[in-house]
């Protein structure tokens, strides 16, 4: 967790850097979801490459079922999962909360990291696994969606007083 979104988040940091330490937030937020889109591919194509050389074919899908593709189904998901949370990373950097961000979206890497070893003492089958972080990268898509379509305090007019 707290090495790949460090690594993730190092595109934003730079640039924050360049621009004296000033970047609107939704730019944040769109540097982090571009290096987390990187990356999620990136390992994606890894886990692929390994899924693979193990020997997967389509007859393990006729012969386990829908299962057989979890590895697939999962990489769709973390590649959305770490295009969100280096987003989020991202705005936190923006706004002047970095490093609170930075562990926020670290402790949510841990968090889907953590699944397999819950997978290894047999607390959750693999399907359990596949829906968490399937739950996981949707909520933290949807908080980012959320911080993306806001609109700024300053846009937003204030009520009119009765007189």
């Amino acid at each position: 967790g707290l090495v790949q979104e460090g690594a993730k988040l190092v595109p934003v940091v730079v640039y924050w850097w360049r621009e004296d330490k000033n970047i609107d937030p939704k730019l944040g937020l769109v540097i982090g979801a571009v290096a987390g889109v990187g990356f999620g591919i990136f390992e994606a194509q890894w886990v692929h490459n390994t899924i693979f050389a193990s020997g997967w074919s389509w007859e393990m899908v006729q012969t386990n079922g829908l299962v057989a593709l979890a590895g697939f189904w999962e990489r769709f998901f973390t590649v959305a999962f770490h295009t969100a949370a280096s987003a989020l990373a991202g705005w936190g950097l923006a706004k002047g909360w970095g490093w609170q961000f930075y562990l926020l979206a670290s402790f949510l890497h841990a968090l889907i990291n953590y699944s397999v070893i819950l997978l290894q003492m047999e607390f959750l089958s693999i399907v359990q696994i596949e829906v968490l972080v399937a739950v996981v990268a949707a909520v933290v898509t949807a908080a980012v969606l959320r911080l993306r379509w806001r609109k700024p305090a300053e846009m937003i007019a204030p009520e009119a007083s009765p007189v």
